[in-house]
């Protein structure tokens, strides 16, 4: 065998070559002996969830017919007319198989919808934050009010919104970067979880590891999109609902890694806030580590001992 240093391209491209028609002449063989198709393989296989959506997922990907591999980045396809071109390029009788069309109806509504919900996200952080616009002002007071019940915002301007981790007098500026996406993040995890954000917002008030929570805030909408776009989160999605993920289940993403991102930065005691890009990318490392497990679920759930102080997280990480 040659050593690592003398493997050629030459060699490389012989090496996937061989992979290649090894994989088609296993596919060929399972094929006559099964008498299945591999998506009616993987469907009847495997368990439902991140295990068999993904196997769809990758299947549908590697397909020769180009307007099967064409649907995995498709947005807004139409789930019905999809089962049904795939019946038809499979030859497979929809009357006969009906386990298997209502098996691949949910993987394409799980695929499919990951697409959709990319792009739906994409245009919410494009959509800038504007003071002129009203609905953006209402959402950024609830923001306020949620967060300080018991302190009177006493302008719209204000040095006063530092309390609640912003850079400036004016929010709108710290929104730039990830739109209203951001400002809509924010305020999900404080009128859906509302103990737990303001267990953090205390949290990053730490004498000694203190950080801006609405700017920590911002930055893990963009890990969240980023996971998003990079489909680090496809296992998460398809492994917590069957149905199509929805801008709703990237909002509970998102109140995950904020709750647990604040617990990770008071345990790695850093010496200032301007450590916190290492310990944001460290902390996506650990996630992205996580959800490799194709069994993985980032579920956020908290229970309140005695008070808010006691707040203590018991996110299950991994699927029983």
């Amino acid at each position: 065998m040659k050593p690592a240093d003398d493997i050629t391209m030459a060699d490389f491209w012989r090496y996937l070559s061989f992979c290649f028609w090894y994989r088609r002449l296993v596919k060929l063989f399972l094929h006559f002996s099964t008498r299945q198709c591999e998506l009616q393989r993987i469907c009847y296989k495997t368990r439902h969830g991140a295990s068999r959506t993904g196997g769809v997922e990758k299947s549908l990907r590697q397909s020769r017919t180009k307007e099967l591999s064409e649907l995995v980045n498709t947005a807004h396809v139409n789930i019905q007319e999809a089962l049904t071109l795939i019946l038809t390029v499979k030859k497979i009788n929809r009357a006969q198989e009906s386990v298997f069309a209502d098996s691949m109806f949910i993987c394409l509504n799980q695929i499919c919808g990951y697409t959709d919900l990319c792009h739906e996200a994409e245009q919410l952080r494009k959509e800038p934050y504007s003071s002129d616009n009203a609905s953006h002002e209402k959402r950024l007071m609830q923001l306020w009010d949620l967060m300080m019940p018991d302190t009177l915002l006493e302008e719209r301007i204000t040095k006063q919104w530092g309390d609640l981790g912003f850079q400036g007098k004016d929010p709108q500026t710290d929104f730039r970067g990830m739109g209203v996406l951001a400002l809509d993040n924010l305020l999900f995890f404080a009128s859906k979880h509302t103990t737990a954000a303001r267990k953090v917002l205390s949290q990053s008030h730490h004498p000694h590891f203190w950080f801006s929570y609405a700017i920590a805030g911002i930055n893990i909408t963009s890990l969240a999109l980023q996971f998003l776009n990079e489909g680090i989160l496809r296992s998460h999605f398809y492994n917590c609902k069957q149905g199509r993920p929805t801008i709703v289940d990237f909002h509970q993403v998102y109140c995950y890694l904020f709750f647990e991102f604040s617990a990770f930065w008071i345990s790695e005691k850093p010496e200032s806030v301007m450590v916190f890009n290492q310990v944001r990318d460290k902390f996506a490392d650990k996630i992205t580590a996580l959800l490799k497990n194709p069994s993985t679920v980032l579920e956020l759930k908290y229970k309140t001992l005695h008070d808010e102080t006691s707040l203590t997280s018991v996110s299950t990480l991994e699927r029983e």
